[in-house]
């Protein structure tokens, strides 16, 4: 598989488990019925830092700081392209913090 199809899926199923886990277990995952939207964009690495998880690519719609697990970007390189899908859900409205 080539890099930038990798890192597309790595990003949708970090993207998809990050919204199940940031909800706890009461909330059942995202499904495409659930989602309001995809986005897919395709960009340059201009900064990888594996260590932190921290990926900054530049796309036609403006940069992007992503963040990863530490051994997804083991292997991405400054000058890199690749590909990154987005999907947004409305949790509703954000519980009220003392």
């Amino acid at each position: 598989m080539k890099l930038p199809a990798m890192l597309a899926s790595t990003a949708a199923g970090l993207l998809l488990a990050g919204f199940a886990v940031a909800q706890g277990p009461a909330t059942p995952p995202a499904t495409d019925a659930t989602l309001l939207g995809r986005h897919t964009m395709t960009g340059e690495v201009t900064s990888v830092t594996p260590d932190k998880g921290r990926l900054l690519v530049k796309t036609a719609e403006g940069r992007m700081l992503l963040h990863f697990p530490s051994a997804a970007l083991q292997n991405v390189k400054k000058g890199d392209s690749v590909t990154v899908e987005l999907a947004l859900k409305d949790n509703g409205p954000a519980p009220k913090t003392k």
